[in-house]
This record gives structure tokens, sequence and C-alpha cells, in this order.
């Protein structure tokens, strides 16, 4: 198609939608409104997108006749100089010759005049002035029609009994949560609500017919009566805990509770970046110390916080204690801020032998009251120089368990036999993998006899002493000669050596009681497990001990086969599950004074005894407090004649219980809907449900045995 008569298709299509529009849009304005009158807003909603839905089909199908077919036609009608060929300027010229080709030629010259033309079909003026017109009359007698039950009566006439009982139509609930949460205002049509706590709840109701008056009732709270707004009933609370409610109204019937879900609050979660752990110690030189700390809010964290800061001196009873409180500027969104601290070590008086504890304490911004939350305390530590022991200046260490650094010191002497493996001859490197392969099994020895395993080799196996740092660091040979230097100097730094990788530490356990008590244990039995182990670990450090000895034992065979690059990714994997057994419960505390209670010197050196020593316990009575919704399970299982249960006494229990109980607002709207609805199954079921979940657990007791029968005395004597 020519450009230039391009936009005649495209006005006429035009013009055909609005007129369509024109002729159908106040019939569809007045059906909607007829259908609020009739049926509410869902009525509106269904009318409104039939009809809408209707004009776009009809506009539709009447612009489908705008082809090349109708402007060739109208062209010809309206345009005489086109001389009843304006289908050649259609047609492409390279197509045409001769006297077709010349008038195609002359047809290019008359465009102008064609484009001018206005080919748009006429208004509908008929069609729109009788659509306006009776949508009108229709939109008028929707309004001044009275609706049911409004009708006035004369003076003395009897009201006439109402046509229908009045029943809810529709729904609509704003609700809007406090300012300071940030959430926006919203709507729905569902009578559950579920906001956060301090918002405020606005109903509009619908009925058909108009009740007289209506009314939302919170059981054991003070009602909501509604006002009537036109054809809707509105009513409007602000509810800072969660609650039930109902709609009641003169005729309407009685409905289920409905739940309103306040969300509390939560308050703010701080945590420490850095250091990463509770416990750090003072660098040679360090001169100041930079905490960071994270605090997380569910609706935002105040920008201000306020930093605690405990320094302690001294050691023993003579400990003293300095504090003094800091503010801090957080940094960061609203509901996660950081808040790093610099600290000077001189400034704070951090002396040798001391503790530097911090502590942030900070604030959300609930209204009207904020929550305050004090965070975890991190430790900076001084420690005092090793105290001089006669004779033995520079090998005087302190006693730590080293439990935990013999597997580093073995996957230090494989790194480096693999780095040595192309300057040595395949027995030689076979060999000092084997040898590596029973500093493997010895150290899982060593491990396994916390664990309860057997030593192998008989009596000549691993000891049972706990191994300490007491004695001077040595450098570890190897069966393939010494370490690399690198590798020495790590294990100087990091590793402490244990029986268990094949060195000389009889005189760690000799004139030791612990030793004495392994020579007992050794002449007169063997223990499985010993006491220090028993109650060093616990039960989750001792499974992550059984993960790292299974990766012991990979390690192992792998290292005796030769295999030593495919022994490394177990012998690391060993050594991080032994760092989380030493860490899974290692707790730090500060060094701080007790707060003993003051000393009564009316009693001092008075002889009475009046209140030291308690008096005999009572027994242990199992109060019976769970006994209404013991009874009320029990009734709710039996079918046919039974006594139904007391919901009276349930919904007692429940009241007093509700801050121990998982969803109180379930079961009381259960306990009100079994009781409205007695013959309802489901409802029944759903309450047994809901109460063997909130039912305490009895507590666990010692059960005497069942006595012996006859049989039973018999295998006891020929046991004896």
């Amino acid at each position: 198609m020519i450009a230039v008569l391009a936009h005649l298709p495209r006005a006429a299509r035009l013009r055909v939608v609005l007129d369509t529009l024109a002729v159908g849009a106040p019939a569809v304005l007045a059906g909607g409104v007829a259908a609020w009158r009739l049926a509410g807003p869902l009525g509106t909603l269904a009318v409104g997108a039939a009809g809408l839905g209707a004009l776009a089909w009809t506009g539709w199908r009447r612009t489908q006749r705008f082809d090349r077919a109708w402007l060739t036609t109208a062209l010809d009608a309206q345009a005489p100089g086109l001389e009843d060929s304006s289908d050649l300027l259609f047609t492409p010229p390279e197509t045409l010759t001769g006297l077709a080709a010349l008038q195609q030629a002359r047809l290019r010259d008359r465009l102008k005049e064609a484009a001018a033309l206005d080919l748009r079909p006429a208004w509908s003026t008929r069609a729109i002035a009788v659509s306006v017109g009776l949508s009108a009359l229709v939109i008028a007698a929707a309004a001044l029609w009275p609706a049911p039950g409004e009708t006035g009566q004369g003076q003395g006439a009897a009201a006439p009994a109402p046509l229908a009982a009045p029943h809810l139509t529709g729904a609509r609930l704003r609700i809007t949560p406090p300012a300071y949460t940030g959430q926006r205002p919203f709507e729905q049509s569902s009578l559950d609500v579920r906001a956060p706590a301090g918002s405020q709840v606005v109903w509009s109701l619908g009925f058909l017919p108009q009740p007289d008056a209506t009314t939302l009732t919170f059981p054991g709270e003070a009602g909501l009566p509604l006002r009537r707004d036109g054809g809707r009933w509105t009513g409007a609370r602000s509810f800072e805990r969660s609650a039930l409610y109902r709609i009641e109204a003169p005729g309407l019937p009685r409905q289920r509770l409905h739940r309103l879900e306040m969300i509390p609050d939560a308050p703010p979660v701080v945590r420490v970046v850095t250091p990463t752990t509770a416990l750090t110690f003072v660098e040679p030189g360090q001169t100041r110390w930079t905490p960071v700390f994270e605090a997380r809010d569910d609706y935002g964290v105040a920008a201000n916080a306020t930093l605690k800061i405990t320094v302690t001196k001294g050691e023993g009873e003579n400990i003293t204690t300095t504090e003094r409180i800091l503010s801090v500027v957080g940094f960061g969104d609203a509901r996660l801020k950081r808040f790093p601290v610099s600290l000077d070590l001189a400034r704070e008086g951090l002396e040798r032998g001391g503790d530097l504890i911090v502590q942030l304490i900070v604030r959300d911004n609930r209204q009207p009251a904020a929550q305050t939350v004090e965070g975890p305390s991190v430790i900076l530590r001084w420690p005092n120089d090793p105290p001089p022991v006669d004779g033995l200046e520079g090998m005087a260490r302190k006693i730590l368990p080293v439990y935990f650094r013999s597997q580093r010191q073995i996957i230090i002497d494989a790194e480096a036999l693999l780095a040595r493996k192309s300057r040595i001859s395949a027995d030689k490197f076979m060999d000092s993998a084997n040898g590596l392969g029973e500093d493997q099994a010895q150290l899982r020895l060593r491990y396994g006899q916390f664990m309860g395993e057997e030593a192998e080799g008989g009596g000549g196996g691993v000891g049972l002493a706990l191994p300490t740092s007491d004695a001077p660091a040595l450098d570890l040979p190897t069966n393939d000669g010494p370490a690399a230097p690198a590798a020495k100097a790590e294990a100087h730094d990091d590793h402490d050596h244990s029986p268990g990788d094949g060195h000389d530490h009889g005189a760690e356990s000799d004139g030791s009681p612990l030793g004495d008590m392994d020579k007992l244990l050794a002449q007169f039995g063997h223990a499985h497990d010993t006491g220090d182990a028993a109650t060093l670990f616990s039960p989750s450090a001792r499974a992550t001990l059984a993960q790292a000895l299974d990766a012991m034992w990979d390690s192992e065979r792998a290292l005796r086969q030769g295999e030593v690059k495919a022994a490394l990714p177990h012998a690391n994997r060993a050594l991080v599950l032994l760092k989380t057994a030493q860490q899974a419960t290692r707790i730090y505390l500060a060094r701080t004074p007790p707060k003993l209670p003051p000393i009564d010197l009316s009693r001092r050196m008075s002889g009475k005894r009046d209140g030291i020593v308690a008096g005999r316990l009572a027994p242990l009575v199992r109060d019976p407090a769970d006994s209404p919704a013991v009874e009320a399970w029990r009734a709710l299982g039996q079918t046919g004649a039974a006594a139904p249960p007391n919901l009276d006494a349930l919904a007692r229990w429940v009241g007093t219980n509700a801050a121990r109980l998982p969803d109180a607002l379930s079961l009381s709207a259960a306990i009100d809907t079994v009781r409205n609805e007695p013959q309802c199954q489901d409802c029944r079921r759903k309450l047994r449900a809901l109460l063997w979940t909130a039912l305490e657990r009895p507590t666990p007791s010692v059960q005497r045995r069942a006595p012996v029968d006859p049989r039973g005395r018999l295998y006891l004597d020929a046991l004896r």
C-alpha cells in the first residue's frame, strides 16, 4: 500500500472504535449500576467485565472491513480524478507495461487529491442518543429505587416481614501498619488478617438485604459496632495482639470465628563481625583494636547505639574493673547496620594481664517504646609473660591440651614428601609414605581411645596418658629424613608433638598422677574411654571426632599404599573435623570479680542456723493442669451416645495456658466451631488434633520392674 494513503484506513478504524464505545459504554455503565444495587460489588464486576469484553469484540469485528478492497472502492467513488483506476496504485510498477504503466504514472501525480479525502464513516448519532437516554433512565431508577427493607411505612401501618434473612455480599478490609514499620497500607477481601502488631484494621461490609445493625464481637473483649455509610457498614480498630472476631447482625446466620493475627515486632539481633572469636590476644606492638558489630532488625535499627567498655586489671581475688559508655554511629541499610569501633588500648587503660571487654547495646525503631538488646561480649586479653623457673628460663611453657595438633604435622610431612618425590627413588618414597601411614595410625589410635576403640598391638599400643604441651618444642624427624625448612618452621609454630607421632614422651607421664593411673590401669585392667575424655567431649564433639577417625582411616590406607597425593584430601578433612570438635564447646569468660550478696552482720557470731539447711523436699506431685484438655480429647474421640466434651472448661484452660500453647487462636476457634456445630465430625476431629499438639508431655519416671514369673525364677536360679 502507498504510504501517502496509509492514514485513510487507520482513521476509519479509529472512528469505528470510538463509535462503538459511544454506543456501548453507557449501556455497560447502566448495567454496572443496576448490578451494584442488586448484587453488590461482585455483581458489578461481573457485568462490567462482560460488557467491556462484548464492546471489545464488537469493535474488532467492525474494523476488519477496512482493507485494501474497501480503500480502492472508496477512492473510485469519491476521487473522480483517479478515473476508477485506483487499484493500479497498489500494483508494482515493474509488472505493468504499455497503457497500464502510463495510467499508473498519471495517477501518482494525482495522489495529493486522494490523500486529502475523508473516508471515515459517519457517527451513529441516533444509536448513541438512544443508548445515552436509556442508560440515564436505568441509572436514575437504580439510584432512586429503595433497597429491600428500606421502604418507608405510613403511620399506623404494620411493617411487613423481611423478604429474606440478610447475608454478607462482600467485604473489603484496609490494613494500615504502624508508621515506623515503613510498610504501605494494603487492602484485602479476606476476613482473616495477618499484619504487624499495632496495625489499624478498617472493615467495609456489604449486606443484602440491609440489616438494622451490625457488630464485630471479640470473645472476651468489647465489641465494635459498625456504622452505616450508604450501602456499606464500616468500622475501625487498632490491635496490639492477636484476637478472634465474628460478624453479627439481626437475622444473619451465626458465622465461624475469623483470625486477627498480629505479628509481634522481634527485637534486634546483634552479632560480632570481627573478630571472629570471642577471645583474642594482644599482638606484639598492637596499639589499637577495631571490633565491628552488626545489628539486624525486621523494621529498622536505630542509627545510634551504645558501646559498653569494661577494663579489668589484676589477677585472682585482686581483680578490679572500670566501665564507661561510648556512643557509636552505625552505617548501612535501615534494617542492617554495622557499627565499627576503634579503641586506643593506652587510652582505655589496658595493661598486661588485663582484659578489655566490649559489648554493643542497640535499639530498634518501635514506637512508642523501642526495644533494647545487649549484644555478645568480645574480649581482648593481654596475657602475662610465663613465670621464670630456676634453671629452665626460656623452656617453661603453659600447659595446654594438644589433642588437635598432630594431624597438621602429618599434612606438612606429606606435602614435603610429594615435593621431593622426583629426587628420591621409588623404594625410598614408598618407605617414607609407609612411615607416614604409621604416624597416621598412631594418631588415629590416640583419638580412638577417646571413642572406646581397642589399641592395636596388645599392651605395647598407645598409652592412656593425656598429651600436654609442657615439653620444649622439637623438630619432627620422619622416615625419609628431616622435613623441609618451611615445614619445620610451621611445625614449630603450630604443632606440639604428642606421643602418637612416634616421639619419646616418656618424661611427660613419669611422675604425674595421671601416669600413675595409667600404670594401675595397665596392671589391673584397661579402659575403653578415659575419664578426662568422657568429660571433655560433648556428644556433638564426639560425633565430629568419629567422622575425623573415618577420614584418618582413609588417609592411612592411601599412605600405606604409597598414594600420598590421594591421602592429602582425607588428611585435610580430618584436620578440619578435629578443629571443629575443638571449637564445639569452647566458652571464654572474662576475668571479672564475682558479685557476692552482702553479708548479714546481725547474724555474725550468733550461732543461729535458721534458714541455713533446707527442709525436706516435698514429694513431686504432677499438677493435673491438663485435665480439662485430656478429658475433652478423650470425649472427642468417642462416638455414639457418649457424653459431649466440656467445652466451657476447655475454653478456660486455653485462656489460662495461652502463653505456652503453640496456636491458641486456632484452638479457641475450633472450640467455638464445635460448640456451634456439634454435628460437624470434621470440626471435632480438627479440635482433637489441635488438642493432641497442645497437651504437655508427661515427665518420664522410673518404672517398677515387673515381678518374676516361675519360669524366670528357674532361669535365675540356674544362673546362680
